[in-house]
């Protein structure tokens, strides 16, 4: 049993997928490509994280960029009036509570590729941001909300 102060979701509340996720915003390195960035990423960092992640319960576990292309694209489409985030790639984790979580930052294997990071990415940028997710649609689908109708 997960202890209630682990638990996820906001109490008196309704919507929230009850789930705990962890959003981290990440910069690459100086001077490295994006190409670089997204090979290491993708085919050594989270590969080696993935076996981790399932250990302790993982629910999903996925990489969004937001390099050159992506940046030039939504400037268009904005007509460069983008308020663009300075970052380029956001690493999202959903575990079932936080105790997964928990379980996951200090497994022995898990802290030990932060070692990695050097490689790829400039640690010192790093931010994350951790909490439950109110999902109004899903597979383009409208949730149904506590008063409303779908």
């Amino acid at each position: 049993m997960v202890p209630k102060a682990f638990q996820p979701g906001y109490p008196g509340t309704t919507g929230f997928r009850k789930v705990v996720k962890a959003t981290i915003l990440v910069k690459k390195k100086e001077g490295m490509s994006d190409e670089d960035f997204i090979a290491h990423y993708n085919h050594v960092h989270a590969k080696r994280a993935v076996p981790i992640l399932q250990r302790h319960g993982i629910i999903s576990y996925s990489l969004t960029y937001h390099l050159a292309r992506d940046r030039q694209v939504i400037q268009d489409i904005m007509h460069n009036k983008a308020k663009l985030a300075d970052y380029d790639a956001i690493c999202t984790f959903v575990f079932p509570d936080y105790l997964a979580l928990a379980k996951f930052m200090y497994d022995k294997d898990g802290a030990a590729m932060n070692d990695d990071h050097e490689n790829f990415m400039d640690d010192s940028q790093m931010r994350i941001m951790v909490g439950d997710e109110y999902v109004l649609v899903e597979n383009g689908e409208a949730v149904a909300q506590e008063g409303t109708e779908s």
